[in-house]
């Protein structure tokens, strides 16, 4: 069995086995949605910005450690984390209430926003051989599957998924942040649960390496 075979076979039984907790969204992918969140005004969403600038940068770069860079981020994967704060799906008092107001064509052009703006440089890390193992081929006695089969090659992206993040432009303390807050539970809003299983069979080394090797500081 070849490696991306198997690779794919690890998403499968992942989703497959977590299926019957249902999505964990309220965003629909349907053809409609994807045109739509496509269709964002890139134009419109840099004066949407100017109320979020303060954290996440006037270009989409925080400088804050705790606070996401959006610069480069898929637009569906935004589009999505915005519906899920408002919905209240993704629990943050700070970002409900920054986005109350927003309706879902201004989330669809402030995804447009940050897709557009120059994504910060990507690591050039080397991983441990067990890292990059688990980063290429995923581990199946744990039923983990490889990173780079959903977030693309070093964390670049996957434009044939729904909403999977660029791993790349993300700062490395924000990353092992999202990953230990999937593995606790406490973030519970990936579809079918695929991050929080994943993350949940995960050491916090393997989370602090995987973070080293993705983020961009």
């Amino acid at each position: 069995m070849t490696r991306r075979l198997v690779s794919g076979v690890l998403v499968f039984l992942a989703v497959a086995g977590a299926a019957i907790s249902g999505p964990s969204s309220k965003v629909a992918w349907t053809l409609e949605t994807v045109r739509a969140v496509r269709a964002g005004d890139a134009s419109q969403g840099k004066k949407l910005n100017g109320d979020c600038a303060a954290c996440h940068g006037e270009n989409g770069i925080a400088e804050t450690p705790d606070v996401p860079t959006l610069a480069g981020q898929d637009p569906l994967y935004t589009y999505k984390q915005l519906q899920d704060y408002k919905s209240g799906l993704r629990a943050s008092p700070i970002m409900g209430e920054a986005v109350a107001n927003l309706s879902d064509k201004d989330m669809a052009s402030l995804a447009a926003f940050y897709a557009s703006q120059k994504a910060p440089a990507p690591a050039a890390s080397q991983p441990a051989a067990a890292i990059a193992r688990l980063i290429a081929l995923g581990d199946g006695r744990r039923l983990i599957a490889a990173c780079d089969s959903c977030h693309g090659n070093r964390g670049s992206g996957n434009p044939g998924s729904y909403g999977m993040p660029t791993l790349s432009i993300q700062k490395r303390d924000e990353l092992s942040t999202e990953m230990t807050v999937f593995k606790t539970g406490e973030r519970a809003n990936d579809v079918y649960r695929v991050m929080r299983d994943i993350a949940g069979k995960l050491t916090d080394d393997e989370i602090k390496a995987l973070a080293a090797y993705y983020g961009n500081k």
